[in-house]
């Protein structure tokens, strides 16, 4: 490779990476007013404090104000600090 060449590869790795530009995992305006039409995990049954999460005592519904869905494998199995009554969110400062 001569120094033409070589020039040339560098212009084009600049003109690559100016075409990827930056990584940005904020929410748009757009995604933020959609985000109530998301879903979370909420307690479908009653729960007393100190009872142990099975599957079928969270799901998945809309709103999407409580925890995401994603964590759903971590909240099974887990134990609750406070009462829930059916309808409730969930999230991590509910468990211990």
């Amino acid at each position: 490779m001569n120094e033409h060449e070589f020039s040339e590869m560098v212009n084009l790795i600049r003109k690559a990476e100016t075409a990827i530009g930056e990584v940005d995992y904020k929410l748009t305006e757009k995604q933020l007013k959609g985000k109530e039409f998301s879903r979370s995990l909420y307690i479908i049954n009653d729960l007393k404090e100190g009872d142990i999460i099975t599957e079928n005592d969270i799901k998945s519904i809309r709103p999407g104000f409580g925890l995401h869905p994603k964590h759903y494998s971590q909240i099974i199995g887990r134990t609750v600090n406070k009462c829930f009554t059916k309808g409730d969110r969930i999230s991590f400062s509910d468990l211990q």
